[in-house]
């Protein structure tokens, strides 16, 4: 049972709910979006202590040239689900920003690279017997390497943010080896209450043929240096169950943020473990200012 949950999920892009900090791998419009050089990785494990459970890793590195508006970064992404099958989406990334007023800067963002899909059955951990079948029916390690392309659009003033783009835009359907197009959007708003207190709500979603993940969360900031939250993401297809809760705590010292997140599954349809474990470590390298 295990094991055909997760072959579904490989067909899908990866997940992460700390995705507000850096969201360049899933819309290249927000490539270069502060002034400095930014560094992110995100590490997810999820249902820990499940053969075959998923691992997943994002790298997104990014910088801004105002001499040319724009923005320029490289994503990369690895992806480990049962049954050993392994994807990589290699990417680099382009946004182009534009003043629409003094308030207002939109930017429209490409980026490409490939995608390589791999099974090797070799690595696989048997549930059960009823699974060797499958197994045997691949003799040796196979990989496919595919061109991937994503395209998206951002609009950000001081307290909003909104969104909108397209993963994957040469594939109509999903295999083994490749992910099928994805849409995305989403909006955030910024509420400052004062010099100390700050709070972020999230609304985003993604659908990728009748798949439908719908994404509330709301962050609170404590003198920008620590935060904690929540996130609530329903299976709106089987009406809110099972729906997903997660729950996640930082801190920002200097050019360092670090953060966690645990997420639990809810409902009487859940029937998942309830450990997934979420972490991100980042880095704003300021840019040396020539006098």
């Amino acid at each position: 049972i295990i094991a055909n949950v997760q072959i579904a999920y490989s067909q899908q892009d990866l997940h992460f709910t700390q995705q507000i900090f850096s969201r360049m791998n899933i819309n290249p419009a927000a490539t270069g979006n502060t002034a400095d050089v930014d560094i992110f990785l995100l590490g997810r494990l999820q249902w820990i202590g499940v053969d075959n459970a998923p691992k997943s890793t994002l790298l997104n590195v990014s910088n801004y040239f105002g001499k040319i508006r724009s923005g320029i970064g490289l994503s990369l992404s690895h992806d480990q689900i049962g049954l050993g099958h392994r994807s990589t989406d290699i990417k680099a990334s382009y946004s182009y920003q534009i003043d629409l007023t003094d308030k207002w800067v939109l930017a429209l963002g490409l980026s490409g690279g490939v995608f390589v899909g791999s099974y090797n059955p070799l690595s696989n951990t048997l549930i059960d017997e009823t699974e060797r079948e499958e197994v045997n029916n691949y003799k040796e390690k196979e990989t496919i390497v595919t061109p991937d392309f994503n395209i998206g659009i951002e609009a950000n003033s001081l307290n909003w943010t909104f969104g909108f783009s397209l993963t994957h835009l040469l594939n109509n359907e999903s295999t083994s080896y490749a992910s099928e197009r994805h849409i995305y959007a989403y909006a955030s708003r910024a509420i400052m209450f004062n010099q100390q207190w700050d709070m972020l709500i999230n609304l985003a979603y993604m659908n990728r043929n009748r798949t439908h993940l719908p994404e509330l969360g709301i962050m609170g900031f404590y003198q920008r240096f620590i935060w904690g939250g929540f996130s609530w993401r329903p299976d709106i297809v089987n009406k809110c169950n099972p729906s997903y809760l997660s729950v996640m705590a930082g801190a920002e010292w200097k050019i360092v943020r670090f953060g966690y997140v645990y997420e639990f599954g809810v409902g009487s349809n859940n029937t998942l473990p309830p450990n997934t474990h979420e972490i991100i470590l980042s880095f704003r390298i300021p840019k040396t200012k020539k006098r």
